[in-house]
């Protein structure tokens, strides 16, 4: 696990609500500090569609599906106080990274006025060799790094 701090929140937050850069992550979990606190599960509710083609392959809905909902909870005369924004790879790139994690995420928090992205990885089974936390770690400094977010 590695945290970067955003050193260009305005642009990061601006692609993250506005742009499609990172709307193929599935999202877990959105917690927002406003007047009120607000907590999203991303967990797909499959009661809600009508048919069984409506319901993606994935448990979890996609950045895609959520985002226009948390950018208007998030827009305001005042930022959020705090939020955390828990977004993971969905099946496809998972397995094209590893075989032995079941998923990688990448946290987005805005606390105390800063704003860090750290990453994480959930692994099938109990192992010692952390190499593969290591390559999603390059992965995610390389990403923040090519659109200048670090």
């Amino acid at each position: 696990m590695e945290v970067f701090e955003i050193t260009s929140r305005k642009e990061f937050m601006s692609q993250l609500l506005k742009s499609d850069l990172f709307d193929t992550f599935e999202v877990r979990e959105v917690v927002i500090h406003s007047a009120f606190k607000i907590l999203l599960d991303g967990k797909r509710n499959s009661d809600f569609y009508d048919t069984e083609e409506e319901v993606a392959s994935s448990d979890y809905v996609t950045w895609r599906e959520m985002k226009k909902k948390v950018y208007e909870l998030m827009q305001g005369a005042r930022m959020p106080s705090y939020f955390k924004i828990i977004l993971s790879t969905n099946k496809e790139k998972t397995s094209a990274l590893s075989s032995e994690v079941s998923t990688f995420f990448l946290n987005i928090q805005l606390k105390d006025n800063q704003t860090t992205c750290s990453t994480g990885c959930a692994y099938k089974g109990f192992t010692l060799d952390k190499s593969v936390d290591k390559i999603w770690d390059e992965r995610i400094k390389k990403f923040l790094f090519k659109y200048q977010f670090i």
